[in-house]
């Protein structure tokens, strides 16, 4: 259990908390807006939120290769897309350490992931906690569906029931 909750920080890491969601960061979209970024995969192909706008789900999980909680994850969370890829639900991996490339490349060799790995944009540093794995979901128009940022590593089945939920509310 410890490690299902368990999160990595930074020396200037500050915990999200509840309220209005502004907690995510001041370039998060509040309740209301919609939310569009411009990046490009790991494999560095262009990358827009036009490529989800059909996905009735998308949920950004930020992570970091140096993470052990974001790596232990990873194999539930590719689970998780395999299971719900088909009824409108997509991950986006989103992580931030270009020193690190050799260290993401070898993870998501080892964890066998395929859904879509992104490089942090401005559009994404807006959700940043000072802890990865952070999460959030929005809609494939770019709505946020949870005001506060999911903050550290679950299991399939706390990932499982949260998504679907999320799909089953919006039929």
């Amino acid at each position: 259990m410890i490690f299902s909750f368990a999160a990595c920080g930074s020396s200037d890491a500050v915990p999200a908390d509840s309220g209005s969601g502004s907690e995510a960061g001041d370039d998060a979209a509040p309740s209301g807006e919609y939310f569009t970024f411009v990046t490009e995969t790991f494999g560095g192909e262009a990358f827009t939120s036009d490529d989800v706008k059909d996905a009735k789900v998308v949920m950004i999980n930020m992570w970091e290769p140096w993470c052990g909680p974001c790596v232990g994850e990873m194999p539930d969370l590719e689970k998780l897309y395999q299971t719900y890829k088909d009824q409108g639900f997509v991950i986006l991996g989103v992580f931030s350490d270009t020193t690190a490339d050799d260290d993401a490349t070898k993870v998501l060799e080892d964890t066998g992931v395929t859904y879509p790995i992104l490089r942090m944009s401005k559009e994404f540093a807006g959700f940043q906690t000072g802890y990865v794995p952070t999460t959030v979901f929005l809609t494939g128009e770019g709505a946020l569906l949870h005001e506060d940022p999911v903050i550290g590593a679950h299991t399939y089945e706390e990932w499982d029931r949260i998504v679907s939920g999320l799909l089953e509310a919006l039929g």
